[in-house]
C-alpha cells in the first residue's frame, strides 16, 4: 500500500478563476474624453425611423465606449425640477443634445456590427 495516498495536503491546489476569462487586456492606461453616439432606432409598427444620440465617453487610443463622464462639459443633461409634488428629473432629448454640442464634441456613429468599441477613423469634425 501507497503511503503517500492516507496524508493530507499541505496545501489546496489552486483552482481556475470563473469570475473573469477575459483573453483581451488593455495594455495601456485609458484616457477618457466625451463624445456622442448616433445610430438608427426603427419602429417595425409603425414604420417610423429616427436617429437617436447618447451622450458617453471612450477612450482616446484604444476606442472603447463607457457610460457617461462624472465631470462632464454638458451641464444641462439632467435637471431637477422641484414640483409640489416631490422632485423630477427633466433629460434633454436626443435632438436637443445633437443640436447643443455635436460642434463641442466629437459624434460618432454606431454601425450594425458595433461591438462596444468605435472607430476612431470615423470621427465627425
Amino acid at each position: 500500500m501507497n503511503t503517500y495516498d492516507n496524508e493530507i495536503p499541505k496545501r489546496i491546489k489552486k483552482k481556475e478563476s470563473r469570475v473573469s476569462k477575459a483573453k483581451k487586456k488593455s495594455k495601456h492606461k485609458h484616457q477618457y474624453a466625451e463624445c456622442l453616439i448616433r445610430y438608427k432606432n426603427q419602429d417595425y409598427y409603425h414604420d417610423k425611423e429616427w436617429m437617436v444620440t447618447e451622450l458617453k465617453t471612450y477612450c482616446t487610443i484604444c476606442g472603447k465606449v463607457y457610460d457617461k463622464a462624472k465631470n462632464s462639459i454638458v451641464t444641462d443633461y439632467m435637471t431637477p425640477v422641484y414640483t409640489s409634488l416631490g422632485r423630477y428629473y427633466h433629460i434633454l432629448s436626443s435632438e436637443e443634445l445633437y443640436d447643443r454640442y455635436h460642434d463641442k464634441m466629437p459624434v460618432f456613429y454606431k454601425d450594425d456590427d458595433y461591438n462596444g468599441y468605435i472607430n476612431l477613423e470615423d470621427l465627425e469634425k
